[in-house]
């Protein structure tokens, strides 16, 4: 048993019933504040307590006074991220019903969102303390030990009086919630700027009461008035801001308090996410200082500078930046995450759609260049040179862009009578178009790409492959493998394929389930035997095989591999490059291999039967082989390896397992809908499931039982719920990331004696299934209950 499982036994539980990884960074840097989350996992508490570590500038009950610390500093972006990852799976397992009807952690949704506007918790300052938590007796609501206290916010709460507002509207009879007044675009920066510029109001309740303005904006109504009312009177609350109560209340959130404060002071508030910041102005403050400061200049008017902070009320280098760039500075409000999220992308990345415009555009202004030598008519292939600066500069813009969108392809296609080139990303497995450039210089642009991969430009009738390494802003590289085709009429088509790099993933991140991994980790752990993965190309099995070999890497083994290409490098690995051009084949590394005196040998791929024969002989010679193979189930591969004439007698006795595999596409967290399960569509998905193995529809009484292991393996109070996609600014139509399907063939004797006979692979199949193996649609219809995907993405991703 793992450390973490010993220390946290409840959160380790719920975090691998959900297929989460466990929050390493908190247990490493932050280890009392996730022993507190684990002592209270399961309560109320234990979501109250993870919502309390983010308010603001808590006092701290060391100093005198009960002083506000202004020395703490934020949490890091990953254990943000880690502790509402924990919040989230608490209230998929254990729903906790909330009083405040506009509480965007409440309801019923199992997942919740991490980065979007509503998200109050990603959007205030966090601070590394652990808060004295206390009941309350008012309300038998859940009080917190502090409050805010800085030098603006804490004036302006002190002002604020428990009068009736002298207004009434019909939003707040109607109990209506209105949006914020945030500015998405440059035109409504410029307008507020313009109005500021002149002396006059941003916003028609600038200056008016907080109370006031959490009224109009539906966020408390006359009852939350009263009962605020009521506790000022007493002794614990006599002159206690109103702000500060609400949020001790669970009214409102300390977010929504920031908004209201900044209204009131008349500051302006912007979406960095949906925000299209123009190159220029980004130049205007260095990269080093924005990300130092924190700090994202968004726009200029006249001589005045827009900065967007995560607090105007007390940041103090107004002065620095104004003499850093020669401007007037004005603060406007954003929220620390989107903060974050925007320096990441500073200097180089941009959002998709911004991404898509500035290649939209350097592509027009490459056409014009072009063009004004001579008529669109008159410019030839021939015209534009791949060393153009325009050109270059397109393909740099390009492959940045498909980076920064995290795409794993990169496509480049020309179609015949097209006045324009077509590019198209792959994300998550799916094909999209992403931009166009004008088909005279299409060319051109494959020139430069074959230059930077040492590719031959004088060669347009044959395929050729290469490779680039690529340096990042950041200081990192990155490797992308290229492959030119020709097609009709002289013209290449190119695809570039954006190798994994870095660390290989965690086994235990791959997705695969409790009782397989159990099993795989056994089979893998034994001294000498085959091992295969398979499954169609891009169904990650070089990654499955790299997870294995970080498990087995370890001092006292000595690890070989051949790879062609080597997508990702490890430590303390011999990693060989495959070149069939001077005859380095798989299967002549293979036997050089043999003579190194090897441990654990993986192979990129048995292709051929010379190749699965000298794998089969290491096999069963001491040592551990792992390899691939392009086979659509488990059983498949062994009746393909068989038409290999590989020898039956000797594979049934070295094959230790088979794993296929598939991916398919994640239901986004931050936007998913959850609904219960229907009988109607519960019968449907244990149909299939029974089908899929089989091949045959179930008895009732089948039916039944399946859905009954369900209930008490993935139900919540013995009901079954179903995510399904909606679609936001952080994800791709409702989807985001990939998840694994798996199907884990463990050879038996009797399946060993079926190899022997050369049997069928429907032999294979029911043998597996009488052992208890899923097949890869039982294991995605299984990760359909669990909320993680959806049966569309499942019978897309196997049959």
């Amino acid at each position: 048993m793992s450390t973490e499982e010993n220390q946290y036994p409840r959160i380790t539980e719920s975090l691998t019933k959900a297929e989460v990884p466990f929050p390493d960074f908190l247990e490493k840097n932050f280890a009392r504040i996730l022993i507190r989350v684990e002592l209270l996992w399961g309560s109320p508490e234990a979501v109250a307590y993870i919502e309390s570590l983010f308010l603001e500038d808590r006092p701290d009950p060391t100093k005198p006074g009960h002083s506000a610390r202004t020395d703490r500093q934020g949490f890091p972006m990953s254990a943000v991220n880690e502790l509402v990852l924990l919040k989230q799976i608490h209230q998929r397992y254990f729903l906790t019903p909330s009083q405040n009807p506009h509480d965007p952690f409440s309801g019923s949704d199992a997942l919740l969102p991490i980065e979007t506007p509503t998200n109050s918790v990603l959007q205030q300052s966090a601070v590394i303390h652990e808060p004295a938590l206390q009941r309350s007796s008012d309300e038998g609501a859940l009080a917190i030990d502090g409050h805010p206290d800085n030098a603006a916010s804490a004036a302006t709460l002190s002002t604020l009086s428990l009068q009736e507002p002298g207004w009434t509207s019909e939003r707040r009879r109607s109990n209506e919630r209105a949006d914020w007044p945030i500015i998405h675009t440059q035109n409504e920066l410029f307008e507020s700027a313009k109005l500021q510029h002149n002396g006059e109001n941003v916003y028609p309740l600038q200056d008016k009461p907080v109370g006031e303005i959490l009224l109009y904006y539906g966020l408390m109504d006359e009852k939350a008035m009263r009962v605020v009312r009521n506790m000022q009177k007493k002794p614990q609350h006599k002159n206690q801001p109103i702000g500060e109560i609400l949020i001790e209340i669970g009214i409102i959130k300390q977010e929504e308090l920031t908004r209201a404060l900044h209204i009131q002071a008349g500051v302006l508030m912007v979406d960095l996410l949906t925000f299209s910041i123009p190159p220029e102005t980004l130049k205007i403050v260095p990269t080093a200082k924005a990300r130092e400061k924190q700090v994202v200049p968004i726009g200029t008017y006249h001589d005045t500078l827009y900065l967007a902070v995560s607090n105007p009320f007390t940041f103090t280098d107004r002065p620095f930046f104004s003499f850093l760039t020669g401007l007037k500075i004005m603060l406007v409000f954003a929220p620390q995450h989107e903060i974050v999220n925007r320096l990441n992308l500073y200097g180089g990345g941009k959002s998709s759609i911004e991404a898509r415009e500035e290649f939209r555009n350097l592509a027009s202004k490459a056409g014009s260049e072009f063009s004004t030598v001579k008529s669109a008519d008159e410019v030839s292939y021939t015209d534009i040179s791949e060393n153009d600066s325009t050109i270059i500069g397109l393909v740099n813009q390009l492959t940045l862009n498909a980076i920064d969108a995290g795409a794993s392809d990169i496509h480049i296609e020309l179609f015949p009578g097209s006045s324009e080139s077509n590019i198209r990303f792959r994300r998550d497995g799916n094909l999209e178009h992403f931009s166009s450039f004008p088909s005279n210089y299409h060319n051109a642009v494959v020139s430069r790409i074959k230059i930077m991969a040492s590719l031959d430009i004088s060669e347009k009738r044959r395929p050729q492959d290469g490779k680039i390494s690529l340096p990042l802003q950041n200081g990192t590289r990155v490797d992308l493998r290229v492959a030119t085709i020709p097609a009709l009429r002289g013209t290449e088509f190119v695809t570039i394929r954006i190798l994994a790099s870095g660390e290989p993933q965690p086994l235990v991140n791959m997705g695969m389930g409790e009782r397989d991994m159990k099993t795989f980790r056994e089979l893998f752990s034994q001294p000498y035997g085959l091992i295969l993965v398979c499954g169609p190309t891009g169904s990650g099995k070089t990654t499955t095989l790299h997870s294995v070999l970080k498990e087995l890497n370890t001092p006292e083994r000595k690890i070989w591999t051949a790879e062609d290409p080597i997508e990702i490098v490890q430590k303390n690995l011999c990693q060989v490059q495959v070149n069939s051009k001077i005859g380095m084949t798989f299967a002549a590394i293979l036997r050089s291999l043999l003579r190194a005196d090897p441990d654990i040998i993986m192979i990129g791929e048995m292709r051929d039967q010379e190749t699965s024969r000298i794998a089969l002989e290491a096999s069963m010679t001491g040592h551990l082989v792992l390899s691939t193979l392009h086979t659509n189930s488990a059983a498949d591969t062994i009746a393909r390896l068989i038409d290999l004439d590989i020898d039956p007698y000797n594979l049934s006795d070295a094959l230790i397992a088979i794993l296929a595999q598939r991916l398919a596409r994640k239901i986004c967290p931050a936007c998913a809908r959850r609904e219960e399960a229907s009988p109607l569509l519960l019968d449907s998905l244990a149909t299939e499931y029974y089908q899929s193995g089989f091949a045959k529809a179930p008895a009732r009484a089948e039916r039944d039982q399946i859905i009954q292991e369900w209930r008490k393996s993935f139900g919540v109070d013995d009901k079954l719920y179903i995510m399904h996609p909606v679609g936001c600014k952080a994800c791709n139509a409702g989807y985001k990331g990939r998840i694994g399907l798996y199907e884990l063939l463990r050879p038996t004797p009797a399946m060993r004696a079926l190899i022997r006979h050369q049997s069928s692979a429907a032999e294979y199949l029911a043998a597996g299934i009488a052992d208890g193996m899923r097949t890869l649609k039982q294991d995605g219809i299984e990760k359909v209950i669990r909320g993680i995907t959806d049966m569309v993405q499942v019978r897309s991703a196997c049959i």
